[in-house]
């Protein structure tokens, strides 16, 4: 039985451990030259950040994965969140490799990104509809409607997924932006996992963890970064979460639960509609949103607190929607 002691204790282990794994990860980094690359027309002012070590994510990612087996134990829902973390973090894995033997700040293609992310999102949505019939109704936030679309959800559920794995690689921009947005959404999920109380709480236990490892992650993140996550870290956060919603059946709630994510996703596909559609014109000085604002002046510090302040505020309205 989950008390509040056992998920304090679970709470500071995460972080603690991150916070070692982190350290441990940022000098090996630095050993083997493991830097980040900046592309040359993104924004000028993130030049100086060019070799800070990256793949930070896999520090945190694999604490995550050891704590939620030890806590969790081996069973249906454990697998189906190892699963989605593992899965959609391998391929950011893949994807920063290749940036780092490459040395250039572009690694997979979107085409090979997305075969290998509809993959993953459709398997999963595939094995979680068939071992839970619930999953043919969903509830539409906001409304509350129930809609009953049987197996069509799949498709839409697996679009959601990748979506959303996308997004929280998006918004992985600033220093401590999508680590800081994200610990909320991850907090919310432990006491929507708790308010649920879904099986053995495998969801709450995943979701303490997962916000306490990014915590101690943070330590190095924070502006000045010290590390970056890589995208392997910012999908491993999109697949863990998306994995959680799975099996709570509340896929539909990301609309307002990671708002950010979704904000900084319709800025950048608004922004490449426009200009493929008025030969050149941008609506945003430059995309994802969070950089606009960085070139409207805002110092990165602020654009960051921002995001978090308002990812808090939808958390919260999220909790409401429930």
């Amino acid at each position: 039985m989950l008390t509040n002691v056992s998920l304090a204790r679970m709470g500071l282990l995460s972080i603690l451990l991150s916070v070692a794994a982190t350290w441990a990860w940022i000098r090996f980094s630095k050993r083997e030259s493991i830097g980040q690359e900046i592309r040359q027309e993104g924004n000028k002012a993130h030049y100086q950040k060019q070799g800070t070590p990256t793949m930070g994510g896999v520090a945190f990612t694999l604490v995550f994965l050891v704590l939620l087996f030890v806590y969790g134990g081996f069973n249906y829902e454990t697998f189906i969140i190892m699963a989605a973390t593992v899965g959609f973090s391998a391929i950011g894995f893949l994807d920063d490799a290749a940036k780092v033997y490459k040395r250039q700040s572009e690694g997979l293609t979107p085409r090979q990104k997305l075969i290998l992310q509809f993959g993953i999102a459709g398997l999963l949505v595939l094995i979680n509809f068939f071992s839970t019939p619930e999953m043919a109704t969903q509830t539409v936030p906001l409304f509350g409607w129930r809609w009953h679309w049987g197996i069509l959800w799949i498709p839409v559920l697996a679009f959601v997924i990748v979506g959303t794995v996308n997004a929280t690689n998006l918004t992985d921009g600033l220093d401590g932006l999508a680590g800081g947005v994200s610990v909320p959404v991850f907090l919310t999920m432990a006491f929507l996992g708790a308010k649920e109380r879904l099986g053995n709480g495998v969801p709450t236990v995943a979701a303490l963890l997962f916000a306490g490892v990014l915590v101690g992650f943070l330590f190095f993140n924070n502006h000045p970064a010290q590390v970056f996550m890589g995208d392997t870290g910012s999908m491993a956060i999109g697949g863990a979460l998306c994995g959680m919603l799975l099996l709570l059946n509340r896929l539909p709630f990301l609309l307002f639960l990671g708002g950010i994510y979704l904000v900084e996703a319709l800025s950048v596909m608004i922004q490449v509609t426009y200009f493929r559609h008025t030969g050149g014109k941008r609506i945003f000085l430059m995309s994802p949103i969070h950089h606009h604002f960085e070139l409207k002046g805002i110092p990165e510090q602020k654009v960051t607190a921002s995001f978090r302040f308002v990812s808090v505020l939808l958390c919260l309205v999220t909790i409401w929607l429930w």
